[in-house]
């Protein structure tokens, strides 16, 4: 990465890029490795989608500080997946499907984490968008509320209720579809 920042011209593009490597790297690295199942290839798409990144330099200053984790995690899942389907096989577990996990879980997300993947995929597919996006920020992402917020132009308490209903709602789903106890 260091040898990349020497190709950007002006000291605030190497440190923006400096300081947008050094908060997201862990965050896309775990995203790639869950495509790619290889450390290696997870690292080369990583450093890869930070070599395309410097290209964009002015979209990423233009967004605003959440959005840019946002878009290099997107970045760096299309780049995983391409680089799946050059080489001509599928994903062992897809993007969607990473377990939810989270040691101060509330009740929702404990009862959620009893569930199995296609489980819970099925009962966040009938999700609106709205609300699936914010469960993708929190849990495939791993964006902090304030980041969420930022990230969808809403206040803090906002994401925590977004994120509230959309837990209840698929534990709903899943309860209707027979596979969870009542918990609620």
């Amino acid at each position: 990465m260091i040898l990349l920042l020497l190709v950007l011209d002006s000291e605030s593009d190497r440190a923006l890029m400096s300081e947008l490597f050094a908060s997201n790297y862990h965050r896309m690295k775990r995203t790639a490795l869950a495509i790619l199942r290889e450390p290696s290839a997870a690292e080369d798409a990583v450093q890869d989608t930070f070599v395309r990144c410097i290209r964009k330099i002015d979209t990423l200053r233009a967004l605003p500080e959440a959005a840019r984790a946002v878009y290099l995690i997107t970045a760096v899942k299309r780049n995983a997946l391409n680089r799946l389907q050059k080489r001509g096989r599928q994903a062992s577990v897809p993007i969607e499907e990473i377990e939810i996990g989270d040691t101060s879980a509330s009740v929702e997300e404990r009862a959620i984490n009893s569930l199995t993947v296609e489980e819970v995929k099925r009962a966040v597919s009938k999700l609106p968008e709205s609300l699936r996006d914010v469960l993708r920020y929190k849990y495939l992402l791993e964006l902090r509320d304030g980041e969420i917020a930022k990230a969808l132009g809403v206040s803090k308490n906002t994401v925590r209720v977004y994120l509230t209903r959309a837990r209840r709602a698929v534990l709903q789903f899943c309860k209707e579809d027979g596979y969870a106890e009542t918990i609620l």
